[in-house]
Order: C-alpha cells, then structure tokens, then sequence
C-alpha cells in the first residue's frame, strides 16, 4: 500500500491538455509507482495537502487515488 506523507512529489500537471487533470495525476502516480520512486507500504500524500500542491481540487485527488486503488496500485487501510 501507499498512503499518506508529507512527501514532495515530482508532479507536473498541464492544465492546457485535452487530457483531464486527473487521469494526468493518476497516470504520474501509477509511474512513480511502477518505476519503485514510491516503494509498497510507503505512505502517500494526503488528499487535502496532495491537492493544495499541484494546485487542483481534492476531488481531482480523489479520483485519481480511488482509480489507484481499484486498479491495485494502491491499498487504502482504516
């Protein structure tokens, strides 16, 4: 599982892309994954502060996280 750090992510969203913000952070997210950048059990940002660092709603957040999940890239624990 990935959750919640006080990390700074390398992320960079392009608001002028035909490709919405979320499926851009969930794809930047699958590949810090998947390149060992974010290693299994590390905890990943929080929404809210996730959200406030790449300058997008905490449902654009959300979204992409929820995605991470049911795609098995992430584990959310209680």
């Amino acid at each position: 599982m990935v959750q919640k750090t006080a990390m700074n992510l390398p992320l960079q969203l392009d608001r002028a892309a035909a490709t919405p913000l979320q499926d851009q952070l969930f794809e930047q997210l699958r590949q810090l994954i998947l390149t060992g950048r974010l290693k299994p059990n590390t905890r990943v940002i929080a929404t809210r502060f996730l959200a406030e660092q790449v300058g997008v709603s905490r449902r654009t957040v959300l979204f992409a996280y929820e995605r991470l999940i049911s795609e098995g890239y992430l584990e959310a624990r209680p």
